[in-house]
């Protein structure tokens, strides 16, 4: 009989019944069992050495997320940390004229231009530049732009060729390099120079389109940046679309505005057939899951974004052999591929490079109705079995600056008890009409105004104009368009222009005059029919018109005026205007940070293998819908959001045009509504519901992206490799939910019970009845007291509201004072910085102030 092993270890055993086992084998019975033993062993040591390291140590594995979409590969299925996200601010010297929305300041040279909807990249319309007869060469141009010797400039613009020969962006007198022109007549492309002038330059911009006469290009999203000297050197490495993604086009100046990061669902088809863009005909959809279609009615849906070059898998199962998948690009220029058959079906194929996305059909392949349930879509050549879509995201709500040349000093994401915080180095503001305006000086040509800045560095400021231009840092101030900002005074500067503000040279406007400017109004003299004179105080009195261009119905030019002085803004007006009117806007550089709280949604996290990741800009959390019920159509009626169609529809409209919706919810639920594609009216996407499934009584909010031009910032984090950490980050997760909720808690129970806080008193009051301020359940502020022996110089600050009690727009309550006349009516004023101070009436004659406001509502 054959000597027997163990069964676990494999160990020899002595055959006893083999005369052989007189004479023990001591190389079969003990060396080879011993080495057997230790190779065990060493094997269960390496296995129990591995299981300690994942429970005993943490391990993290260290993720960059690059704006765009991505395919990131995880180990584990664990939350995102996130430990890095800077600002970044892009200035774009030409202002809003880059954006090409309307004709004026767009001069023609050799060619006939206009404004097209039809043939548009990202932008509302496009510029057509058409060659006028006698010439090969046709311009539209921007005048009289200066670069500055010793700087360095890129200059970009997208454009598409008509019929011409080809199309690009110039600089005439000046020697531009690495200069790059586009001949791409079925998409948008880029073209650029860049320069580093020795000497200033005065020249035209221009956009150019060569060919023969008749022949055209369009143009969209121009714009210059000032960059570093390193980046212009990196410029001569980088493709045209880099380029383009590194320096995006934007509207004056702008900072990564509302940043996110996305990992997209395991099916990256959308939610529900319910959220599927359109149809052909009239497919039945059953449920979220499944939908009847036949060879005349067809789901479809454009899907993107997706990573060129990657391969993808679609399945569905079909109830008959005539179910069919059919697969496009999203430009409809090419078929990718289809299948067909019933059962499970699948079709593999990869994204073609030049295009982001793809076009899914559903359909039968003959009149015979099927039904399709259980579409998938997924990363990879291998179908993966039905999953609801499902995204997990990190959005914030929040702006981040930094130096806009050499990126600098840049505001700075963090995480501190489950909650994001800014680590905030640059302020901006909106200068509009509710800011306590002041007069300060004029000179030929200029009026001096001033608006107080708090914690600002020195002439670190960046004024924009209503029309998008440039203010220049000047000191001392020499001319209109130019500002300082002084830390000693706690001002900034501003001249305007006698052209811009109508006010004359010898007449100096009054406060409320130059809110009204702010607030988008212009000064002249009235009775003339000509707006562009001034008033210089004139017997004949003074009116006002709007400072952009308005106009009526029927489109032709508004004569639209007001001889009383303005109080609103002219948004007010019920005018149709080429763009929306922009406020004079101002960003500043802080002496000293400050750390403030962001609003944020969401936790973004990692499925285990590969995932699907888009960084952007732009997002919009949770933007109160105003849904707007459509007239009786064929016998139903339909509730709208944000559909831009002329007409009632208007009131609709979200706060920004619409990309892509990402949620629309009833009662913080997601909801259902039809969703089509951002093509499809000039707000961009629209969501419709039919009546019988809308809920009047419930409050509708809309998460979205918006076609927010901005710049981009990576996202660095890490996440969890192996248990001991993924345990760690629950454990901590769940100590920072408890924390929240007893914070909220607390608050409920502030909102039930408010308390009455004490501010400091500044400039020498002091109580003479108890000083105290409350903010009730309903976001109210309540200020009591009375205040006595303090200076009463004009202007003086009392004291300082706390953030969270502040208000949105200055407060002007009246209240009493008491001297040795008896009572005198006072005028405050309430800051959104919070400063509460004399605003006049007879403060000066006043040894006691009484505190009794109106209240008014805080900071939102």
């Amino acid at each position: 009989m054959a000597s027997e092993k163990t069964p676990n270890l494999g160990l020899n055993q002595i055959d006893r019944t083999s005369p052989k086992t007189t004479y023990f084998d001591l190389e079969k019975y003990l060396d080879q069992n011993w080495r057997a033993v230790d190779d065990f062993a060493g094997d269960v040591n390496d296995g129990v050495n591995e299981i300690k390291k994942r429970l005993d140590t943490t391990e993290r594995k260290a993720v960059t997320l690059e704006p765009g979409v991505q395919i990131v590969h995880a180990e584990k299925a664990a939350p995102f940390s996130l430990t890095g996200l800077n600002g970044r601010t892009l200035v774009n010297l030409l202002g809003r004229w880059g954006n090409l929305s309307r004709l004026m300041g767009v001069t023609p040279y050799q060619a006939d231009i206009k404004l097209d909807t039809l043939n548009k990249g990202t932008l509302p319309n496009s510029l057509k530049v058409t060659i006028k007869p006698g010439y090969t060469v046709g311009v539209g141009f921007y005048s009289n732009f200066k670069f500055l010797a010793g700087k360095y400039y890129v200059a970009i613009v997208r454009a598409k060729v008509g019929n011409a020969t080809d199309a690009g962006i110039s600089a005439p007198n000046a020697l531009v390099e690495s200069k790059v022109i586009v001949t791409d007549k079925t998409k948008f492309a880029t073209a650029w120079f860049r320069l580093a002038p020795t000497s200033d330059i005065i020249t035209n911009i221009d956009l150019v389109t060569q060919g023969t006469v008749g022949q055209y290009s369009y143009f969209e999203a121009a714009r210059i940046y000032e960059i570093s000297a390193a980046e212009y050197t990196a410029l001569a490495t980088m493709t045209d679309d880099q380029i383009d993604n590194k320096y995006p086009y934007v509207d004056s100046v702008m900072p990564v505005r509302n940043p996110y990061a996305i990992r997209y669902g395991e099916n990256l088809a959308p939610h529900s057939f319910y959220s599927w863009d359109a149809a052909v005909g009239t497919p039945l959809i059953k449920d979220a899951r499944s939908v009847v279609v036949s060879s005349s009615n067809i789901m479809i849906s454009s899907i993107y974004p997706l990573v060129p070059g990657q391969a993808y898998t679609v399945s569905a199962q079909s109830s008959g052999a005539t179910g069919r998948i059919h697969v496009n690009m999203q430009n409809e220029t090419a078929v990718i591929g289809n299948v067909t058959g019933s059962g499970i079906i699948s079709y593999t194929f990869t994204v073609p490079a030049g295009t982001k996305g793809v076009v899914i059909r559903l359909l039968g392949t003959s009149t015979a109705e099927v039904t399709i349930s259980d579409f998938m879509f997924n990363i990879g050549s291998i179908a993966k079995p039905f999953k609801q879509h499902e995204d997990s995201m990190l959005a914030l709500q929040t702006d981040l600056y930094a130096d806009p040349v050499t990126g600098a000093n840049a505001d700075t994401v963090f995480e501190r008890d489950g909650q994001y915080y800014k680590s905030k180095r640059w302020h901006s503001m909106t200068l509009d009409g509710s800011l306590p305006w002041g007069y300060f000086d004029s000179a030929a040509g200029y009026k001096v105004v001033r608006i107080p800045a708090t914690n600002g560095m020195v002439d670190s400021e960046r004024i924009t104009k209503f029309d998008g231009k440039l203010v220049q840092h000047v000191f001392p101030l020499s001319g209109p368009d130019q500002s300082h900002l002084s830390p000693e005074s706690g001002v900034v500067g501003l001249s305007i222009s006698s052209t811009d503000s109508g006010w004359g040279d010898n007449y100096t406007p009054t406060t409320d005059e130059i809110k009204a400017y702010f607030m988008g109004w212009k000064m002249y003299l009235a009775g003339q029919g000509d707006v562009s004179k001034p008033f210089n105080n004139e017997a004949v009195g003074k009116a006002w018109c709007p400072l952009d261009s308005i106009y009526d119905s029927n489109g032709a030019a508004a004569t639209l005026y007001v001889t009383t002085l303005p109080t609103t803004a002219i948004t007010s007006l019920s005018y149709v205007r080429y763009g929306n009117w922009s406020a004079y806007q101002l960003v500043y550089k802080l002496a000293t940070p400050t750390a403030e709280p962001i609003i944020s949604e969401g936790q973004l996290t990692f499925v285990e293998g590969d995932n699907q990741v888009g960084v952007g800009t732009g997002i919009v959390l949770r933007e109160k819908a105003k849904p707007y019920r459509e007239y009786e159509v064929t016998g139903q009626i339909r509730w709208n959001i944000n559909n831009g169609s002329p007409g009632e529809f208007q009131t609709s409209l979200l706060s920004y045009r619409v990309d892509r919706f990402i949620g629309i919810y009833r009662n913080s639920q997601r909801d259902n509504w039809t969703l089509y594609p951002n093509t499809v009216t000039n707000a961009g996407a629209l969501a419709q519901m039919m009546s019988h499934n809308y809920d009047a009584t419930a409050a509708y909010t809309v998460s979205y992206l918006a076609f927010m031009a901005s710049p981009k910032a990576v996202f660095t984090g890490s996440y969890a490799a192996n248990e001991k950490t993924l345990l760690a980050d629950l454990l901590e997760s769940v100590q920072q939910a408890n924390t929240r909720v007893s914070v909220v808690e607390n608050k409920k129970a502030d909102k039930d019970n408010p308390a009455w806080i004490k501010p400091t008193l500044l400039n020498g009051w002091v109580e003479g009845r108890s000083v105290g301020i409350m903010k009730d359940g309903n976001g109210f502020v309540h200020i009591k007291g009375l205040l006595v022996d303090g200076l009463t110089t004009g202007g003086l600050t009392l004291f300082t509201l706390p953030r969270g009690y502040r208000p949105n727009s200055i407060q002007g309550p009246v209240s009493y004072g008491y001297g040795a006349n008896g009572p005198v009516l006072v005028q405050f004023d309430i800051f959104p910085d919070g400063r509460v101070s004399f605003g006049g009436g007879g403060a000066s004659n006043s040894n006691s102030l009484s505190l009794l406001f109106p209240p008014f509502l805080a900071e939102q």
